[in-house]
């Protein structure tokens, strides 16, 4: 009889009174026969290759050394590449659309990569980030000195101008001639911050923005330290955001403080790339305040196939190993090259005394082709929006990627060669294929979203119950130490009602005792079904 009930110890049934209730005991143990459950939901589908040759020759190179040596999904080693990427050539120039007389664009481009914990995103980035780390470097090597002589020349002038007002404060129209010959006090030097990390605030961005260089990047690998953070806390949130997106517009930025006043900065830059788990990443796709603010229709989105175990065995041979490391330094020397290049040119300040005034950027206008191909695609692009069409799921999406694609082509067009004046058919055909895989993505990704809350909680309790291999639980056991999206009894009895509709779960009428302790709700599990979605 205790060979029966397997889910039980000896001791338990020692503490059992009569026959009787060790009979209720195996009815309550036993698994429930292994018939096929109904699907929770309809599975997503499986994510199309990323099309590594639409980076060109020095990203495209790039993304493979990263991905075989950081032994991440292509796409996340891709999008790494195309966010630094960003970073360079943003501060560069700006893309020109073919719209009335020529309408701006930044080469900012904000990209969301999704993937579980352990599957090398932070890798992948720190490769993608080298150049960028050793600039910062170099610039935080410097900075003391440049620092110094900043602080011996404003104590200079700051001397100067004080004997001026001493000398001549009886003549006001010759202190005037006077403090303009001397000129302003000297700017700083420019803070070696590029690519922040950490739990970043628009705030903190701002004061960058203000003291150091004009383009710079919000590149996470932990996004929901973004997402979780200060600034996006519900009294910050809709600032953050608006910021957010004045920022890839390429608007102007304001602060202003009752203590400092108003501070408005102009041509500034921001590339940003968001890595983060799926759990966190739905609650960003369903979030109507970014949605509404249209920060969500900004991001180029990516959810990547996992990388199989096995295609992330070491080869054994030591030299083999080194010959493999060996080659990927030399097919990312390229692409550190070229961001370096970018990064070390000096913005080109409209006014070196006042910074906020911003900087000269240089246009690239497609060329005739190039803007009789962006026509086609944004044609195509609206009517697909219209309702019954293919992009009219994800419409105000599809309404940007038009000038998300021409901002791709501007920053393709420039790692492929740094003196470029206009934007080639054949990059902006490139562009257009890397956003058609981005629409489908989107697409996919909507369909993820727009999953009731209550059926991914539900499909949440069900993975935990697996892995657990429960035959039998209780409500509290689920909502004490069940899925984090589990922390109410509601939210527990939910789920496992819903489990029950679809044939994962069987409620036992009269509760059961599991593990010595008294559960008035109980259910068996069916074990017989792998997962929750079709």
């Amino acid at each position: 009889m205790i060979d029966a009930a397997n889910a039980y110890s000896h001791k338990d049934f020692a503490d059992l009174d009569d026959d009787n209730d060790i009979v209720n005991a195996i009815e309550n143990a036993r698994p429930v026969p292994a018939e096929s459950p109904m699907p929770l939901y309809r599975a997503l589908a499986t994510s199309p290759d990323y099309p590594l040759d639409a980076l060109g020759p020095i990203l495209g190179q790039a993304a493979r050394a990263i991905a075989n040596q950081a032994q991440c999904a292509t796409a996340c080693a891709a999008n790494a590449v195309l966010a630094v990427a960003s970073l360079a050539a943003q501060g560069r120039a700006d893309a020109i659309l073919p719209i009335g007389q020529g309408k701006r664009t930044p080469l900012s481009l904000y990209i969301m990569t999704v993937l579980e914990s352990g599957e090398r995103k932070s890798t992948a980035d720190s490769f993608a980030l080298k150049p960028v780390r050793d600039f910062e470097r170099e610039l935080a090597d410097a900075e003391a000195g440049l620092k110094q002589i900043w602080q011996v020349k404003s104590a200079a002038h700051d001397t100067a101008a004080k004997a001026l007002h001493t000398r001549l404060k009886s003549d006001r129209s010759a202190l005037e001639a006077a403090l303009h010959e001397l000129g302003a006090t000297p700017m700083p030097p420019m803070l070696s911050i590029i690519a922040p990390g950490g739990d970043q605030t628009f705030e903190g961005l701002f004061k960058v923005y203000q003291n150091g260089r004009p383009s710079l990047a919000m590149l996470c690998d932990d996004g929901a330290t973004f997402l979780g953070g200060h600034s996006l806390k519900a009294e910050n949130k809709a600032g953050t955001v608006a910021n957010l997106c004045r920022a890839w517009d390429g608007s102007r930025l304001e602060r202003i403080r009752s203590l400092d006043g108003a501070t408005v900065l102009y041509d500034r830059r921001l590339a940003c790339h968001i890595m983060i788990q799926p759990g966190v990443a739905g609650d960003f796709l369903s979030d109507r305040q970014f949605a509404d603010q249209g920060l969500l229709a900004r991001f180029l989105l990516s959810a990547p196939s996992a990388v199989s175990l096995a295609g992330r065995l070491r080869n054994e041979d030591a030299t083999a190993e080194r010959n493999e490391t060996a080659e990927a330094a030399c097919n990312l020397a390229p692409y550190n090259d070229a961001i370096g290049r970018f990064l070390r040119a000096e913005p080109r300040w409209k006014n070196e005394s006042d910074r906020s005034a911003g900087v000269e950027l240089d246009s690239l206008p497609l060329n005739l082709k190039a803007r009789a191909l962006y026509i086609q695609f944004h044609n195509a692009t609206m009517t697909q929006m219209a309702p019954g069409g293919t992009l009219q799921p994800i419409k105000p999406f599809a309404a940007k990627l038009a000038e998300n694609a021409v901002r791709m082509a501007g920053v393709l067009t420039l790692m492929a060669d740094s003196g470029a004046t206009e934007i080639a058919e054949v990059t902006l055909a490139d562009a257009f294929t890397l956003a058609e895989y981005y629409a489908d993505e989107a697409l996919r990704l909507s369909d993820a979203a727009n999953i009731a809350p209550e059926l991914k909680r539900a499909d949440a309790v069900l993975k935990w119950l697996q892995d657990r291999k429960a035959l039998i639980v209780g409500l509290t056991t689920i909502y004490q130490k069940g899925p984090y999206a589990i922390r109410s009894a509601a939210n527990a009895r939910t789920a496992m009602q819903i489990l029950e509709a679809h044939g994962h779960a069987h409620l036992i009428p009269d509760g059961a005792d599991i593990d010595g302790n008294r559960h008035r709700e109980a259910w068996r599990i069916n074990l017989g079904g792998s997962h929750g979605r079709a």
